[in-house]
């Protein structure tokens, strides 16, 4: 046993010279020299812990749903949720060393879907059993996320995420691929031009992941590809293509220069403050944008830019959250029926009507009778009194909705999951400092010196020096 600790408290050290994790470490220490293990709660204590980022969709109604399923079961267990500042990689470190420790500290994480690979892997996580959760029941690419290697399903999808593009319907028809942005970018920023802008778009080019996320975009929009080849990461010539463009674009105003600081907020504050012509931003932008009493009827929301001819259809990134239980959870059955809560069609309609998540039940889009049951904002009609307690926020209208479910639909129908590499955190902080740099610098992109970071960062081998 105390060999036990002392290789667990070594493994702790190593962590807390890191940096990232020494909150976690200097909390957990303690419990590990009192116990042999990281659970520094009270075994008594019947509360559902739950583990997540920060809510940065309006209304913050997670909350208001904890306070529903508490009045709908008075005796218990409540829900204790802690969201964690500081962004993806502040909740990714917590969620991990926490796990790494052998902890019970939390009964539910909610992982983005790309941790999902690393999680599995090391055996951290609680496959669901095999007849809980219908799989048609979910879409397609959000289910197959939370999915092992070995056909059990880790992970069920709370809230998936799709990259979309916002326009002002009032300054430009919505472009359909980055030489329409272009042209229609030179001819309002001339003196003559009858409605002049400040730029074509504003995204997120800032160093973390966003700007990785974007750099895929670019490269699928472009007809290119990513893909992992053995244990090397290749890409071809007209990814580096898309990827020179999305450099040149910045530099040239197509994309507004300040997109290069900018993360989700930041750009979605410019979009609305300023006259450019379309925001790439992700879905929860909508129901901001409709609740400004300015911009409401002006803005309009599509699909990101198409691919040329004969290339896989769709440029857009498949993003989301998974909610799993860990191997050391105090409460699993307890945090089992919290997710099926969660994720039942009614709660999902809620989530997505009121504060703009992305439903991930197939119910909810599917304008039927089970649908017009399941969420009665978007497809039927609701009289007198709502039989749930979530407050209503001040939201798009139904007609909105149903444009923003459809444009959702196809958008989710052909996004593309990111790479799947042993390591992706890493792989993605070289991609994005990689691509940072060459915006900042305004540098051409090396495909040999980019394929050659990439492999090395992936995980295949230890980090080597040129890793961020």
């Amino acid at each position: 046993m105390r060999d036990g600790i002392r290789r667990r408290l070594r493994r702790l050290v190593t962590l807390a010279t890191a940096g990232a994790l020494a909150g976690t470490v200097a909390a957990l220490v303690p419990y590990h020299q009192r116990y042999g293990h990281g659970c520094e709660r009270d075994p008594n204590d019947g509360r559902i812990v739950m583990l997540s980022g920060e809510d940065i969709n309006p209304g913050r109604h997670r909350h208001e749903l904890i306070k529903e399923w508490e009045r709908r079961n008075p005796g218990g267990p409540s829900v204790r949720l802690i969201e964690i500042s500081g962004g993806p990689n502040s909740e990714y470190g917590e969620a991990l060393a926490s796990q790494q420790l052998g902890s019970c500290r939390y009964d539910l994480l909610l992982l983005d879907i790309v941790w999902m690979r690393t999680f599995i892997e090391a055996g951290y996580l609680e496959p669901f059993p095999a007849d809980e959760f219908r799989p048609d029941g979910f879409l397609p690419g959000p289910w197959r996320s939370g999915t092992g290697d070995d056909g059990r399903q880790y992970g069920i999808p709370f809230k998936s995420d799709v990259g979309l593009l916002f326009y002002r319907k009032d300054l430009t028809r919505p472009p359909r691929t980055w030489d329409e942005l272009r042209d229609r970018t030179i001819e309002n920023l001339l003196p003559q031009a009858r409605a002049r802008v400040e730029a074509g778009m504003v995204t997120q080019l800032a160093d973390y992941e966003g700007l990785t996320v974007n750099g895929l975009e670019a490269i699928w929009a472009a007809g290119g590809s990513l893909r992992v080849e053995g244990r090397r990461v290749v890409l071809d010539d007209a990814a580096v293509a898309g990827l020179q463009r999305l450099v040149d674009e910045t530099t040239r105003t197509v994309i507004h220069p300040a997109s290069a600081e900018y993360q989700e907020t930041e750009s979605l504050k410019a979009f609305m403050q300023n006259r450019i012509l379309t925001m790439r931003n992700w879905p929860y932008a909508y129901a901001v944008l409709k609740a400004d009493p300015v911009l409401r009827d002006k803005v309009g929301v599509t699909e990101l830019f198409a691919p040329p001819p004969g290339a896989p259809r769709g440029s857009a990134v498949l993003g989301g959250q998974n909610l799993v239980i860990p191997k050391n959870a105090l409460h699993k059955e307890e945090a089992r029926r919290f997710v099926r809560f969660l994720t039942d069609p009614r709660r999902q309609c809620l989530l997505f009507t009121r504060s703009g998540y992305v439903p991930v039940r197939t119910e909810v889009y599917d304008r039927d009778d089970t649908s017009a049951a399941a969420c009665p904002e978007l497809w039927g009609e609701r009289d007198g009194q709502a039989e749930d307690d979530v407050e209503r926020a001040d939201t798009a209208k139904a007609e909105d909705l149903r444009e923003l479910a459809g444009v959702l639909e196809r958008a989710l129908r052909n996004a593309r999951p990111r790479p799947s590499v042993p390591d992706y955190p890493a792989f993605s902080r070289a991609f994005h400092r990689y691509l940072h740099n060459a915006i900042v610098g305004s540098e051409t992109v090396s495909k040999a010196d980019l394929e050659r970071l990439l492999t090395a960062c992936a995980g295949w081998t230890p980090p080597r020096g040129q890793c961020p």
